[in-house]
């Protein structure tokens, strides 16, 4: 008796004899690309190479960086703190500014309040207090606050001139430097 051959129904039927076979012819196409490629007897080797991971980056330019920004970082932190310095005194600067305009404008506000008839004077007398205080109260807060960053910065910079000046002193030990 002849039995019909359905190529589908046998696929079908054995799904991992057929995926072997597909890895197979997989591999075998790989293999032929990779040895029909034009690089001679050192094939192995430029494909090593190309996966050595100690090639994929210049360990001797990652040194001189680090050096040049200790460097930079060194004779940066005292311009930093000159900065700072002069942080400071602007904040303050302006802080005692505001208080001085906001006080003008309560005395202002409070001679003109004066003019007029008793109930508005009440009123104007009160909110230039109000408003004075509010001014005296955010001239104090900004002042606190530039001097409280004038403090940050000048420890930011004074701890890193130390370490700066303890990497250069033990400059022998291993550190980021010497990669």
């Amino acid at each position: 008796m002849v039995r019909q051959f359905n190529a589908v129904d046998e696929v079908r039927k054995h799904p991992g004899i057929t995926a072997g076979v597909v890895a197979v012819l997989a591999g075998v196409g790989i293999a032929a690309l990779l040895l029909t490629q034009r690089s001679g007897p050192t094939r192995y080797e430029r494909l090593r190479e190309r996966v050595d991971p100690r090639g994929w980056f210049d360990a001797e330019a990652l040194r001189h960086r680090f050096d040049d920004i200790a460097r930079g970082v060194r004779h940066g932190a005292d311009d930093l703190t000159h900065r700072a310095a002069d942080l400071g005194g602007y904040a303050g600067e302006r802080a005692g500014r505001l208080g001085q305009d906001a006080r003008a404008k309560a005395e202002h506000w409070l001679h003109h309040s004066g003019k007029k008839t008793r109930k508005p004077m009440k009123r104007y007398a009160r909110q230039a207090r109000r408003y004075a205080e509010d001014a005296g109260d955010f001239a104090r807060d900004h002042a606190r606050e530039g001097g409280a960053l004038l403090a940050v910065a000048t420890i930011a910079a004074a701890i890193g001139a130390a370490a700066l000046e303890s990497r250069r002193k033990s400059q022998g030990s291993g550190g980021f430097g010497k990669l």
